[in-house]
């Protein structure tokens, strides 16, 4: 029955299903509004990887192996080709600069990715990018097959890549959830992550201005505007291709 409805629609009523009408409504209208403007909004937290973390939720025993460096990065290619979706444009500068990239399975199927980066100057959006102490790093990129979203597989992600950047010397976890991911809320709820504040970002196309705002902390303490020259930090060694 599900392959008779459109793509589209079928991505439409998977958010209707895990985000609410409310939010639902709201990204529908980002959608409409698209020609004229378009804006994020994301919470910023921080977790503190020297204080014990807090246990995932994953309603199932899954496995987990982290990706990282040239050694791992055909393997990692292939296994994100079977989660079905579009192998990032980026892949390869991702591998190069040190990222990791976790995969979930459930018995040798993968269900889910996510991504951490140690490196400052990773874009949000419209030229916005984060900036980075030395030891720390940033998830980003995190996706969980339909099918195995409810499950709590996205904190398990979350914790098994923290866990990893802890056991290398990383010592704080910054990221972003939009404000319209309900589910991703509650996961940083649950977890127990510090909010730092929100950013708020406002593009209005033809004029090319963007509106670029940050509410409970200034917004240079985490990021850098276009032209702004980001602070050079040292970047972690990872050891490569362990499972959890």
């Amino acid at each position: 029955m599900l392959n008779l409805i459109p793509p589209k629609w079928r991505r439409a009523l998977e958010i209707l299903r895990w985000r609410g009408p409310g939010h639902f409504f709201l990204l529908a209208l980002r959608e409409v509004l698209r020609p004229v403007m378009y804006w994020y909004a994301w919470n910023i937290y921080l977790t503190d990887l020297q204080q014990p973390l807090t246990a995932p939720y994953a309603k199932r025993k899954f496995d987990v192996r982290i990706f990282n460096g040239d050694q791992d990065r055909e393997t990692a290619r292939t296994q994100l080709g079977c989660l079905g979706e579009p192998l990032p444009a980026n892949f390869d500068a991702r591998i190069n600069r040190g990222d990791a990239l976790a995969i979930i399975y459930s018995g040798t199927e993968p269900v889910a990715s996510g991504w951490m980066t140690f490196t400052s100057g990773m874009e949000m959006a419209y030229g916005l990018t984060w900036i980075l102490q030395p030891n720390e790093g940033t998830q980003y990129g995190s996706f969980v097959l339909p099918k195995w979203r409810g499950q709590g597989v996205f904190s398990l992600l979350n914790v098994a890549l923290n866990t990893y950047a802890r056991e290398h010397g990383v010592l704080r976890s910054v990221g972003s959830i939009s404000v319209l991911n309900s589910q991703s809320l509650s996961m940083a709820k649950r977890l127990g992550k510090k909010k730092l504040m929100t950013v708020i970002l406002l593009r209005i196309r033809g004029l090319g201005w963007t509106f670029r705002k940050a509410i409970g902390s200034s917004l240079d303490t985490r990021f850098a505007s276009p032209g702004v020259h980001l602070p050079r930090a040292e970047r972690v060694q990872l050891r490569l291709g362990q499972k959890s």
